[in-house]
């Protein structure tokens, strides 16, 4: 019985190491320039214009949660490419995804945000309207 006790704490230490890894990865992008890429998204970025980047997988099941937010956000905001992370692993890869649903927001070529995981719309609308 004790072994399992330390194997369930031991999984969850894990857990929130790598939790506090994601944070500290996502903290460290913000304010660096956007790798270049091409497509549509490298050339909104080249020419500055504010971007919101949004990198999903089709079996995702948070990322279809995170969907639901899109129409509202896009009443405010059209500039929104999404990237299909099994489709477009290079870009994804440049960006540093290391999971869906994660969104980007690029302003004047710079990332200005990073969100991994479900992120409500009005944190979303907070980033691009600031």
């Amino acid at each position: 019985m004790d072994n399992f006790l330390y194997i369930i704490v031991g999984i969850i230490l894990i857990l929130f190491l790598l939790r506090i890894l994601i944070k500290i990865r996502v903290w460290s992008r913000r304010g660096k320039p956007a790798p270049d890429v091409g497509g549509q998204l490298g050339r909104m970025i080249q020419k500055g214009d504010k971007v919101l980047a949004y990198f999903y997988s089709p079996t995702c099941r948070a990322c279809k949660t995170q969907e639901k937010y899109f129409p509202i956000i896009q009443k405010r905001f059209n500039n929104i490419i999404r990237i299909n992370t099994a489709k477009d692993r290079d870009i994804a890869l440049s960006f540093g995804v290391m999971g869906t649903p994660t969104v980007v927001v690029i302003d004047r070529g710079v990332i200005k945000d990073y969100f991994v995981g479900i992120t409500p719309s009005n944190k979303i609308l907070k980033s691009l309207n600031s």
